[in-house]
């Protein structure tokens, strides 16, 4: 009855967590995706991430494609054509924006300049600027601008301040814009591909280069697809022909399937009920459990062979220590992230421990259920699986074994050591496709005009103030880099900047050339300081900028090639904020606190089995997972791989799996001499296979996962099987529960 009653709440639990995760992925702050929620808080945090956040979306949505054909006619056709088709996409042009800041700048000209500085403001270079842009048959001067603005401040001032917009550029023709959803939606990502795809199929001999986020992460997600579908097909090909050859029954595949699902279920329904959200970088360490829950399964089904399909409380019992001290210790491994009083770490502990217990709950109550005994063949099921295994039993460890062992380890230390390096830089985590990079450059040789990651960010307790700390910042620049940022306070001064400008106008420009410019331009009347009513709005562009949090008002001001070169340091309420350096930065903390727990999941490990088997041959169980951590370590590093915050993670794959084998072949003399070998190579195997594979991707995270597991586990199973002597005796279970 007490058995029936645990399966019973077993699957009330995993109905529980699938009714939890049917509910919260339905709301759009299920997953955080926020790279920035991994980074340390700070007093100025708010501000930073804000901003971070504002400059990334107002970067990572633009897009710009530079079209050129043998006719400029017809490249005017195909640009005007892949425009339409862009906004019926998802996309908003910039020449919607170019008149709207146009309006901006004409109802404001007598209050901005060209200059960051006033004191540099330079009256007759102003207006031979203006005679050249009158006789100019590109610009759009008539009697009534020339009337209100007769220095063409208004043409002037789009020159020096606007960034570039679509349009004529030589023979070729830029369309460019803002997407109107996230670049980072695959939705978008498809839509978008999809209709560039189809004008180049409607466009033959036009050529396009393409700037923007989107394309980089449409091929990127392509790849990423492609590489897993590709390692997953065929390492789910394999393991379901292994678990049918070795069981010859599909409740093996059943079962399976079964308990890593229930675990899956267990520890993502755990996570929603604890967290608001749960970040992606949680499934990193998350997907640790398929290879230590799948044991779970694996082992018990191994036991109907193995005990000629006894009854379930004789399997059961069979399992019942080792599985439990497999769970335990790989649970506190897990729980121990969450004493380093990091938010995501936290969300790993819960994730994990609610996972692995699961797991094992599920694989202790409802698996015997999953896997009766064969109502035929029986015998000869039995029979299979000892003829499978006696090739496990025929090997003999000699000591030489020990010796060549010892040798490679210690090689692979040395080598691992002498070229050990780390890799956290966010950049090099994916290969940049060199076909748009190419066509990236030429968009920005083009344009003339490119803006990086970083930005300088300004703030103060108010609008005023942060306006007044980035002019004085960008004040202290040279000239050409002060107009290599797209600053707010350019286009929408503080007030103390705008009433300094006009009256620099004023006194050096007007008063004293504004006459001699009317009578020859043949104006009878001049009204160069009208006003533009109702006075426009300042345009999204360049409102998108600037905002409020934690109190304080900022300003992000994105950084050209030249100012980004600029001194950085900080000063009284303005700072260059790099993202990039900010991400980075949450790898390698995140990798130095993940290194942490892996020690102390073995420090936690060793007081578990010493408290359960009251010897001290029991530490013999870490023996394997310890050899296993050294070579996913150091055979990479020997080889050239950098370690990395997600082969650190993989850390606790090959822990949870070396302590599995171990604790069962441990334990053999406690199942009255039953081996063990051959489900423990299948363990190790499934593992490989599932997660092993992914060594063979082309992206550094995923490959640098992989091949951590693969060349960990398969340490840890050979480790597994040396023969180790404490005190003259072999380590093995007391014969206790």
């Amino acid at each position: 009855m007490f058995r029936i009653g645990a399966a019973v709440l077993c699957a009330l639990w995993c109905l529980v967590a699938c009714v939890s995760i049917g509910l919260r992925v339905q709301q759009p702050n299920a997953f955080d995706v926020d790279i920035q929620n991994l980074l340390p808080r700070t007093a100025l945090e708010p501000v930073i991430r804000a901003a971070v956040a504002d400059a990334g979306t107002t970067a990572s949505q633009r897009v710009a494609v530079l079209v050129s054909a043998e006719d400029p006619a017809r490249a005017q056709e195909a640009a005007a054509d892949l425009e339409r088709s862009f906004v019926a996409a998802g996309f908003a042009p910039d020449h919607a924006q170019g008149e709207a800041l146009g309006r901006w700048m004409f109802a404001n000209r007598n209050q901005l300049s060209c200059s960051a500085d006033p004191a540099s403001f330079d009256a007759a270079a102003v207006e031979r600027r203006s005679q050249v842009l009158l006789y100019s048959p590109l610009a759009p001067v008539s009697g009534g601008m020339l009337e209100k603005d007769p220095f063409l401040l208004t043409l002037q001032l789009a020159e020096c301040l606007a960034p570039p917009s679509g349009g004529q550029i030589g023979d070729s023709v830029l369309v460019s814009g803002v997407l109107t959803a996230s670049a980072y939606r695959i939705d978008v990502q498809d839509r978008i591909a999809e209709t560039f795809t189809g004008w180049q199929g409607r466009w033959p001999g036009v050529e396009a280069s393409r700037a923007g986020v989107v394309f980089f992460a449409e091929d990127a997600a392509k790849q990423t697809r492609n590489e897993m579908a590709l390692i997953t097909g065929i390492s789910g090909v394999v393991i379901l022909a292994l678990l049918l050859a070795c069981f010859r029954r599909p409740h093996a595949i059943l079962g399976t399937f079964a308990v890593t699902t229930a675990g899956a279920a267990g520890s993502l329904g755990a996570a929603f009920l604890f967290f608001p959200s749960v970040h992606v970088l949680v499934f990193v360490f998350g997907s640790a459990l398929i290879g230590v829950t799948s044991d779970y399964a694996l082992h018990y089904l191994a036991t109907g062979p193995q005990t000629g399909w006894a009854s379930r409380k004789e399997r059961l019992k069979v399992i019942r220590r080792p599985l439990a001290v497999c769970a335990l210790s790989t649970s506190l491994g897990f729980a121990g992230l969450g004493l380093f009083g990091v938010e995501v770490f936290n969300q790993v502990a819960v994730f994990s421990v609610a996972g692995i217990l699961t797991a094992w709950w599920f694989t202790m109550t409802l698996l015997p259920y999953l896997d009766p005994k064969p109502r035929k063949n029986a015998e000869k099921l039995t029979a299979w699986w000892n003829w499978l295994e006696r090739p496990f039993l025929a090997f003999r460890w000699k000591r030489a074994y020990s010796v060549v062992g010892l040798l490679i380890v210690l090689g692979a230390v040395g080598a691992g050591v002498v070229r050990f390096n780390v890799l956290d830089d966010v950049r090099q985590f994916q290969p940049r496709s060199a076909q748009l990079s190419a066509e990236e450059a030429k968009v920005r040789e083009a344009v003339g005009f490119s803006s990086s990651p970083q930005f300088l960010l300004s703030f103060g307790a108010d609008a005023q103030e942060a306006r007044r700390r980035e002019e004085a910042r960008l004040a202290g620049w040279p000239a050409d880099a002060a107009r290599d940022v797209l600053a707010v306070s350019r286009f929408d001064p503080s007030n103390a900047r705008r009433a300094e400008n006009e009256a620099r106008l004023r006194t050096e420009l007007f008063e004293p050339r504004l006459a001699a410019r009317a009578q020859d331009l043949g104006l009878t009347t001049v009204d160069a300081f009208a006003t533009t009513v109702p006075a426009p709005a300042l345009p999204p562009l360049i409102a998108n900028l600037e905002g409020s949090a934690g109190g304080l008002h900022y300003l992000v001001a994105p950084l050209g090639p030249t100012a980004v070169n600029q001194p950085k340091e900080d000063r009284e309420g303005s700072r260059v904020v790099d993202p990039t350096a900010r991400y980075t930065q949450a790898f390698a903390t995140f990798r130095g606190l993940a290194a942490g727990a892996v020690l102390a999941t073995f420090a936690a490990c060793a007081v578990l089995v010493l408290v359960l088997y009251r010897t001290w041959r029991a530490l013999a169980i870490l023996a394997a997972p310890t050899v296993g951590v050294l070579m996913a370590v150091a055979l990479p590093s020997a080889l050239g791989m950098p370690v990395s915050f997600f082969s650190v993670a993989a850390l606790f794959v090959v822990i949870g799996v070396g302590i599995d084998h171990s604790v069962f072949l441990f334990e053999a003399k406690e199942t009255d001499g039953e081996s063990k070998e051959l489900v423990v190579f299948l363990a190790g195997l499934t593992t490989i296979l599932s997660m092993g594979l992914l060594g063979l991707s082309g992206t550094f995270p995923v490959a640098s996962f992989g091949i951590a597991v693969a060349v960990g586990v398969t340490a840890a199973y050979l480790c597994s099987f040396v023969p180790i002597k404490v005190r003259g005796k072999l380590a093995h279970a007391n014969k206790q529960d």
